[in-house]
């Protein structure tokens, strides 16, 4: 880490490598990770701290509050000082909400600019002291870094580098705009120094809406500024960055951090049967593949203006699925154990890069003797085979750890094994992968015993998020900041929809004007992509021939209550021609049933939602008979009598119903059992 002089990143890479900064050139690194201000900052920032209801605003869901009391955490460490040997360049990148009109061909023409890079120079003074912080550009920069405001002496506060991070990453939805004070580059009076007074505020959004991987920024910044060291000494920075070299230094290395970036396949998505694309289907997948090269587009530009870039690059690799990765890499705010399980896979993927690239300068780290039962050990002798997992990984405390290591490994099974015979299979640098696409199964973690093991394969049109969880559930993983009980893993997809179907709930509220509806409605439809949940209370109206009916649904998403299983009743009435007009029809009769309502999963989603249902009850008939008359011959609303009811129904967009009551009226009081069929159309509403 002491080579270390430039770090770039956006939206949550723009928190790591400032983290990083502290961690190379700040105080001596603690004994255990846990201790760590990566693990201290990351860890616990979960999915309630950063949804406070009362704080969701109509731009945001989430709470920065969280957020910035972890900043006066890094404030901290940060007054603590840095190293004098301390000299690093930091680049950040920001997407405006609204772009600034940049002055081109000598001023004829103006173009539209979102994309912003912020360039800071970070340079140590010793213990007990802040470090120096000032804006590292010159006008003549065709990357036109705009500057933070600073002091008289150019200084850049601590208040001002925290919300340039925080403005990286305000991703758009989650978080509000964040405001950033700035003067455009050459439009002060003094070169690098941006007075408060000759500042202009602008709102920002993600950095990594346009420029997710901002490589090509370090390049520009080393070419601009590094100059190689003296006999092979560690390269310095220039006072004033001098643009216009064509090449970076040769001896400056790049390690780049892509989270897609992994040594085996990509996993699938559902497989469903091939049809002629509708317009909806089209726009979405140009959508997709717009967002994912607009944020590659500086990367590919990089390699066009300076291919030769690809010798001096090391490019971390992941070599086994992470737990957080499912849900657009979302769900690791839904457990701690997953957090805690992808920062130990991050250190085991850091160890392999450093062993891997060490003719990159990155030097070797010493392997671990994995005689403490670290989780860091127990994946490394599962992951490498190694003799002795079975002391490594004991112990109650790495219970769920072990389940997350089996789930990932039957993950990796499972894409490398789909992957087989596939057009553009490589030779994966991944034992594991090498076995699964040979036709191998997985290896059993020591210490996972499940009542019966699962199947590790992905079904055809099953969600990444969803066979994650199946597998957990398989494995008896505990739930814990779900509230699910162990094996419970449809409790926990739901769970995950409920929380997101609030959040989006309480958005729409706060909405101003006409826009609460539209959110509301866009909303639920994206919720509804990861899991349908039910309302717990729906009414109804349906109408037909035979049988007028109002009822009720009644649902629970109690652990002790199977998913789908309900509880529905309702009043239907008989003969109501009878009743609105003098030309005769079937008696009138009205009927009171109840029962169980069972709503399988497989049937239910945003469009459509089926249900079944058994139902039983009393029918009240207006008509007067003998016991000794069989009342049957005059119709099945002719007499008093127990009613049994099965029910087949579909409702639409939670709104249109429709369904077909099968009835049977037992033998009663004389009178033969008869059957009537009753389907019958209407309306669904939840209160």
């Amino acid at each position: 880490m002491e080579h270390m002089r430039l770090l770039t990143g956006a939206s949550a890479g723009s928190l790591n490598v400032l983290l990083a900064v502290l961690a190379a050139c700040g105080e001596a690194a603690p004994g255990a990770p846990a201790q760590s201000l990566f693990w201290e900052t990351w860890i616990p920032v979960g999915y309630g701290q950063l949804y406070v209801p009362e704080e969701v605003t109509p731009l945001g869901v989430f709470s920065r509050a969280w957020l910035e009391s972890q900043a006066r955490r890094i404030e901290d460490a940060w007054n603590r000082g840095l190293t004098p040997a301390c000299d690093v360049v930091l680049g950040v990148s920001v997407t405006r909400v609204e772009p600034r009109l940049v002055p081109v061909a000598g001023g004829r023409m103006s173009l539209p600019r979102m994309e912003e890079k912020f360039a800071l120079r970070i340079q140590g003074r010793g213990p007990g002291r802040p470090p120096r912080v000032t804006n590292y550009t010159t006008p003549l920069s065709t990357r036109r870094e705009p500057l933070l405001v600073t002091d008289a002496r150019g200084e850049v506060a601590f208040e001002q580098v925290r919300d340039l991070v925080l403005a990286s990453m305000a991703f758009p939805v989650a978080f509000p705009p964040k405001a950033l004070a700035t003067c455009a580059a050459g439009a002060t009076a003094r070169a690098g120094v941006c007075l408060a007074d000759e500042a202009q505020v602008a709102d920002y959004v993600d950095g990594g809406i346009f420029d997710n991987t901002p490589l090509r920024l370090a390049v520009g910044l080393a070419r601009d500024g590094l100059v190689s060291g003296k006999d092979g000494g560690v390269p310095r920075w220039r006072d004033v960055p001098e643009p216009g070299g064509r090449r970076s230094p040769s001896d400056v290395f790049f390690a780049f951090l892509d989270p897609d970036a992994a040594e085996y396949p990509v996993a699938p998505g559902p497989q469903t049967p091939r049809a002629e694309l509708h317009l909806p289907q089209l726009l979405g997948g140009v959508l997709a593949s717009f967002v994912d090269t607009a944020r590659s587009k500086e990367l590919a530009l990089l390699l066009e203006e300076e291919p030769d870039i690809a010798r001096r690059l090391a490019l971390p690799r992941r070599h086994f699925p992470a737990a957080g990765a499912p849900l657009a890499a979302f769900l690791g705010f839904f457990e701690t154990a997953f957090r805690g399980f992808d920062f130990h896979l991050g250190m085991y993927d850091a160890r392999a890069l450093y062993t891997q690239a060490a003719d990159g300068g990155f030097g070797v780290i010493e392997a671990l003797d994995g005689t403490e039962p670290s989780p860091l050990a127990c994946m490394s002798a599962v992951y490498d085979s190694l003799p002795g997992a079975e002391m490594v990984c004991a112990g109650e405390a790495l219970a769920d750890f072990r389940i997350l290591l089996q789930v990932s490994i039957d993950r990796l099974y499972a894409v490398c094994h789909d992957a087989t015979g596939a057009s553009d299979a490589r030779g994966w640098r991944n034992a594991q992968c090498a076995r699964a696409a040979a036709g191998g199964a997985p290896p059993r973690v020591p210490g996972v015993t499940p009542e019966r093991w699962p199947d590790w394969r992905r079904g055809a049109q099953e969600l990444e998020l969803v066979h994650t969880l199946r597998l957990l559930g398989a494995y008896g993983f505990h739930f814990t900041d779900l509230g699910v009980p162990p094996g419970r893993d449809d409790l926990a997809l739901l769970r995950i929809r409920q929380v997101l179907g609030r959040a989006v709930k309480q958005l729409a509220d706060v909405q101003p004007g006409d826009g609460q509806s539209a959110v509301e409605f866009a909303g639920k439809l994206v919720a509804d992509t990861i899991a349908y949940e039910p309302p717990g209370t729906s009414l109804h109206l349906v109408m037909g021939p035979t049988l007028t009916e109002v009822g009720v649904s009644l649902g629970t998403d109690a652990p002790a209550i199977p998913q789908g299983l309900r509880l529905t009743g309702a009043l239907g009435l008989r003969g109501l021609q009878r009743v609105f007009s003098s030309g005769g029809g079937e008696h009138f009769a009205w009927v009171v049933v109840a029962g169980p309502e069972y709503r399988p999963a497989s049937l239910q989603a945003a469009f459509v939602q089926g249900r079944l249902a058994l139902r039983g009850g009393w029918q009240f008939s207006t008509r007067e008979h003998s016991s000794r008359e069989d009342c049957g011959a005059a119709g099945v609303s002719a007499c008093s009598r127990p009613v049994v009811q099965a029910l087949l129904g579909a409702t639409f967009l939670e709104r249109f119903r429709v369904q077909v009551v099968g009835e049977w009226y037992p033998p009663s009081r004389g009178s033969r059992g008869l059957w009537a069929i009753a389907p019958g159309i209407g309306l669904e509403l939840s209160p």
